[in-house]
């Protein structure tokens, strides 16, 4: 930033900065022609609350600048008022997570369940706590992004943890989520865990995590009843695929940190299109 009375260009606002760049994702546009659009309109940038327009090469060289503990305080901020669009504090929900290529023509479905990291180094992960219900929307409640070759699991318990102030009924997760530890994660947070069970499970012993005990006795006694629940992960599948029709399968961002700002602005987006949506009777 340019200290105040020095010759150069005036200080970049920070908050302009990511106005810009969420108008990029919900538009798909290139940082150039964001900044024509706004450009063109004062109209529609006193409505963004930017007062001064930074340059197109001012935006993406302060994209790095950008924290994604920020963004995702946004998204989980999006998500409350959501919810408080529809007069309740509490969902059901899903967790999963998809890829996203750094180079064009890449397809997460093809290196997915690959061992290979090389090909899965291509592709930036995203890792997402979304809702499952029926009679909504589905929108984030929080997100992640990491490398293409992070496990499921391990980001779990982080993603569960920021949704605080959202009350959760229950929690849908497929078998790379399955763990003594995931399900009492769930358990602690007042949530009903749903986890597909692997076909070599044959112990219900808790070892100390009486979640499980319950789950996996709850699969088996009452089958029909639990894959009812569980089937309700499905939606989280149909969001990740209407995600990347709306806002594309690629990054275009080369900069890591840069990648990970872009996937979580286009999770801001649609965030923010859900709350119009929410918003309107």
């Amino acid at each position: 930033m340019k200290a105040e009375g020095t010759v150069g260009r005036p200080p970049a606002e920070p908050r302009a900065i990511a106005v810009c760049l969420l108008i990029r994702a919900i538009f798909g546009l290139s940082y150039r022609s964001t900044y024509s659009f706004l450009a063109s309109s004062r109209d529609y940038r006193e409505a963004c609350g930017i007062a001064r327009l930074p340059g197109y090469n001012t935006v993406q060289e302060h994209c790095r600048d950008v924290p994604e503990k920020y963004l995702d305080g946004l998204v989980r901020l999006t998500a409350a008022l959501i919810l408080l669009a529809q007069h309740r504090m509490r969902c059901d929900s899903g967790c999963d997570s998809t890829g996203l290529a750094t180079r064009k023509y890449g397809r997460w479905l093809e290196v997915r369940n690959s061992r290979r990291k090389k090909k899965k180094r291509r592709f930036v992960k995203l890792h997402a706590h979304t809702t499952t219900d029926a009679e909504m929307m589905p929108f984030f409640l929080t997100a992640k992004v990491t490398k293409g070759y992070k496990s499921d699991s391990k980001q779990f318990g982080d993603l569960l943890r920021k949704t605080g102030g959202v009350e959760i009924g229950e929690v849908t997760l497929d078998k790379g989520y399955l763990s003594r530890l995931n399900a009492q994660l769930i358990a602690d947070i007042g949530a009903h865990p749903y986890i597909a069970l692997k076909e070599n499970i044959s112990s219900a012993l808790s070892h100390g995590y009486p979640a499980w005990n319950n789950m996996v006795h709850e699969a088996w006694e009452h089958k029909e009843e639990y894959e009812k629940h569980y089937h309700r992960r499905s939606v989280v599948e149909g969001l990740f695929n209407a995600f990347k029709e709306r806002f594309g399968r690629e990054v275009a961002s080369k900069i890591r940190h840069n990648q990970n700002v872009e996937v979580l602005c286009r999770v801001m987006a649609w965030n923010v299109l859900a709350l119009a949506y929410h918003s309107n009777p």
